[in-house]
């Protein structure tokens, strides 16, 4: 035990006196929202491969940050060719409206929606929409299944907050929670 302990203590070392040279490199090459990312990729690697390391620290972890930041502009460059794609598609389709979407227009629930935070609207889409359980889209969400049940619950109680003040009929038939329980 005492070893482990001896060389965490000499990774955090390396680790405090390289962080500011290493983030420095990495500013170099990369967009500054991938940077933090980055960085601490290079960190976690560098500890994984502590044992195998030779020679002084600082070229070492520039070697991993050289890797990493390939593989992050690599990743960059994927997810902009994806978005700029479905953005074509979505251009391509604007004419014509999904089954979807003009069923919620014509309810209104687009608009009841819409007025709900992103973060609501994922979640009661992922159970009512795309059908997933609440462990199933706790993994989606990479949360437990406990948070996204209470991520569930009030986004149930606002969801039936806007419905009640868009159709006041509804407040008097049982809320929505109720009535999707799952």
């Amino acid at each position: 035990m005492g070893e482990i302990a001896d060389e965490w203590s000499r990774f955090e070392a390396v680790y405090r006196d390289s962080y500011h040279a290493v983030g420095r490199y990495l500013r170099r090459r990369l967009p500054p929202d991938l940077v933090d990312d980055a960085a601490s990729e290079v960190f976690t690697i560098a500890w994984e491969r502590w044992p195998t390391r030779r020679g002084a620290a600082l070229p070492w972890l520039y070697g991993i940050a050289r890797r990493v930041a390939a593989n992050a502009r690599r990743s960059k460059g994927r997810a902009d060719r994806l978005a700029d794609r479905l953005r074509d598609e979505e251009d391509a389709r604007a004419g014509e409206p999904g089954v979807d979407t003009e069923v919620l227009e014509r309810t209104g629930a687009a608009r009841i929606l819409g007025r709900l935070p992103e973060r609501d609207r994922e979640v009661l889409m992922l159970v009512s929409w795309d059908g997933l359980d609440p462990h199933e889209a706790a993994q989606a969400l990479g949360c437990s299944k406990a948070a996204f049940s209470v991520r569930l619950h009030r986004a149930r109680r606002r969801l039936d907050r806007e419905l009640a003040r868009e159709i006041p009929a509804v407040a008097g038939h049982g809320s929505v929670a109720e009535r999707t329980a799952t």
